[in-house]
């Protein structure tokens, strides 16, 4: 069952030390990603302590990237010395080996968590026991579909990107359709409706260069939304904290989070 999820872009420019001067152009990207994160490990937190006590078992944090299908041990130190800089992440559990190579999402994914811990040492339990998995096509439905189905609550952290078109400095050639596609996108998150979600259309995010496209279907069936018709949808409360393109690359930070918590 689908406790809460957090929603966060990929970049590696979240990592402070790799940015330099520059840092501080995204401090506000990183509080919202902070703030999302958090929230979902506090909600799942909340929820394996009330199904400790009934004996029903510990929730599971799952992170999520788009990518070949694929689960990951990220739990040892992390290295981000290909992208220029030899910033280590420090391990979740010591002496724990980490793969050679991590896709960057998830790499990202564990920096995150290295500033979650930070500031929330009491859900490093909840990050020692992670899922690391990449996805993408029907796979992703396949996922979405057995934490849907984990009786024990599920914590979901996505990782994704909007349009690589926004504006002449932007990664691709500027592209008029990359505003509308992530405002869409926005909105679908904003909304907290799987059905919105779902009616993304992937492949104009595939020619964007987007990579949401390959992991909404793991929220939209971890959801509940597959098959089911919008008046019967789960009530999940849906929130952006942030929205942007500050080097041509369209980054969301939202939460999806059910309306009793």
């Amino acid at each position: 069952m689908l406790i809460a999820t957090a929603v966060v872009p990929g970049p590696p420019a979240f990592v402070v030390e790799l940015m330099g001067s520059a840092a501080q152009e995204l401090d506000e990207l990183r509080d919202a990603a902070d703030r999302a994160v958090s929230r979902v490990l506090s909600d799942l937190a909340a929820e394996s302590a009330e199904s400790l006590r009934s004996g029903s078992g510990s929730g599971q944090l799952v992170v999520v990237g788009p990518g070949q299908p694929g689960e990951f041990s990220a739990a040892g130190p992390v290295s981000f010395a290909s992208f220029g800089r030899d910033v280590v992440v420090p391990a979740l559990i010591e002496e724990q080996p980490t793969d050679r190579e991590l896709p960057t999402p998830i790499m990202v994914a564990r920096y995150l968590a290295s500033r979650d811990i930070a500031a929330h040492p009491e859900h490093a339990h909840l990050w020692v026991s992670a899922r690391w998995i990449t996805t993408g096509g029907d796979d992703a439905t396949a996922l979405g579909e057995q934490l849907s189905a984990d009786g024990s609550g599920v914590g979901l952290i996505l990782v994704a990107d909007g349009a690589l078109c926004h504006g002449p400095k932007a990664p691709r050639a500027q592209d008029p359709r990359a505003q509308g596609y992530d405002d869409e996108v926005c909105a679908a998150l904003a909304s907290g409706r799987p059905s919105r979600l779902a009616q993304i259309d992937a492949d104009l995010g595939d020619e964007l260069g987007a990579t949401g496209s390959r992991v909404w279907p793991v929220l939209v069936a971890a959801a509940g939304g597959s098959g089911v018709a919008a008046g019967s949808e789960p009530e999940l409360v849906g929130e952006v904290l942030w929205a942007g393109a500050p080097y041509g690359v369209g980054w969301a930070v939202a939460t999806w989070r059910r309306s009793c918590t």
